[in-house]
């Protein structure tokens, strides 16, 4: 959109309005009041809503408020306890039903999304280990070590943090948009690289998805896509290792087999 010489651009907007910028994506006027920034970039109102545009947010809409792999962990974590309280409570160890019913009504309140359940969760098995620890030793307080740190770990997580509807920071959604989304290929061609010093048949594919991925990477697209050190690597570990194993390591195993059928 070009204004005639000497004519001051006016908001598409609002027409009454100078417009003070131009939207980077369809390069329409707009004013102050329809300015809108998305991640350091400047839009006009209806651009910054487009998903591809705002896509981070989508991202993150996309598992709000919906479980993840952790959740499903606490489920079953869950049930597996309170078969150990009916066990416990058939051989009339009570208290120790007691200290295992607790720890299964908290995993059961974060498997159905109770904010208190995340940080009860991380206190549980500190409580659980304690009690244990004086019924039964400490060599329990080991157990219970070990699945705080588990506990912790899911405490922390980004993704659980989603399910449960806590806000996530833009660089932590970044960082979880590039390892799920950004450029798949790439990550798969890499995998395969390495892989093809093992298994001589990934080396093939592992050039074929590095050269997809390569030609798919767009700094400059919106989304960005990336990644294109890794299908370059990919595609580089993929002829080594086809190399290695047609040179070196393909002979190495025939002279070898030559050798145990002679």
């Amino acid at each position: 959109m070009v204004s005639p010489v000497g004519v001051t651009p006016r908001c598409a907007v609002h027409p009454e309005v100078d417009a003070g910028a131009t939207c980077q994506r369809c390069g329409g006027f707009v004013c102050e009041a329809c300015t809108t920034w998305v991640m350091g970039v400047l839009y006009c109102a209806a651009c910054s809503l487009r998903p591809e545009v705002n896509y981070l947010e989508t991202f993150r809409l996309k598992f709000w408020g919906r479980r993840d792999s952790n959740t499903y962990l606490v489920g079953c974590g869950t049930l597996v306890l309170l078969a150990g309280v009916l066990t416990a409570f058939v051989q009339g160890e009570w208290r120790l039903a007691l200290v295992l019913l607790g720890a299964a009504g908290v995993g059961g309140a974060f498997y159905l999304g109770q904010r208190w359940a995340r940080t009860a969760l991380v206190f549980t098995p500190v409580v659980a280990g304690l009690m244990g620890a004086a019924l039964f030793g400490p060599v329990v307080l080991v157990g219970g070590f070990l699945v705080f740190v588990t506990a912790l770990q899911i405490f922390l997580d980004s993704r659980n943090r989603l399910f449960f509807q806590v806000e996530v920071s833009e660089k932590e959604l970044r960082r979880m948009w590039d390892l799920r989304v950004n450029n798949p290929l790439a990550r798969h061609a890499l995998s395969m690289g390495f892989a093809s010093f093992f298994v001589p048949l990934f080396g093939p594919p592992a050039v074929v998805l590095g050269a997809i991925a390569l030609r798919k990477v767009d700094s400059t697209a919106r989304p960005p896509i990336g990644r294109g050190w890794q299908a370059v690597a990919g595609m580089l570990l993929g002829v080594g290792g086809s190399a290695l194993w047609l040179l070196v390591l393909g002979p190495m195993v025939k002279s070898l087999l030559e050798r145990l059928h002679a």
